[in-house]
């Protein structure tokens, strides 16, 4: 990653019970010495949280059918600052189907002008039964 690139962090809680919400905050923070500037798209500015199963199968995209502006937000994050992103997951698939209890992986991603998003790294969640 380069020098001038914010790190992206994905906030999860490690188990939840079946049936309770989930939620999840996306954090970008400048880790650099010098201002960073992002070109964020949409507005409000576009974030995906994607939830799959062990499989590798996705359970849940949060734009899944989403229409994004393309309008660019400039968003300029001084030496240290944080952009904080959050949404609640309600443990549905697309269909809005409950998913069982079991293990799964989230990840999130940050649109920008790029071709490729901003991503944090996976993140493991437990829903345990009820």
């Amino acid at each position: 990653m380069p020098a001038d690139s914010p790190t992206v962090k994905l906030d999860v809680p490690r188990e939840v019970q079946a049936g309770e919400a989930v939620p999840m905050t996306l954090r970008v923070t400048n880790t650099g010495a010098r201002p960073l500037t992002l070109r964020l798209r949409g507005r409000p500015i576009a974030f995906d949280l994607v939830v799959s199963r062990e499989d590798g199968s996705i359970v849940w995209r949060r734009l899944e059918g989403a229409m994004i502006a393309m309008v660019l937000q400039v968003r300029t994050l001084a030496p240290g600052e944080t952009l904080q992103l959050e949404d609640v997951w309600q443990q549905q698939g697309a269909r809005g189907t409950r998913v069982g209890p079991g293990d799964y992986t989230v990840t999130a991603a940050l649109l920008t002008d790029s071709p490729t998003p901003l991503r944090s790294s996976p993140t493991s969640l437990r829903i345990g039964a009820r």
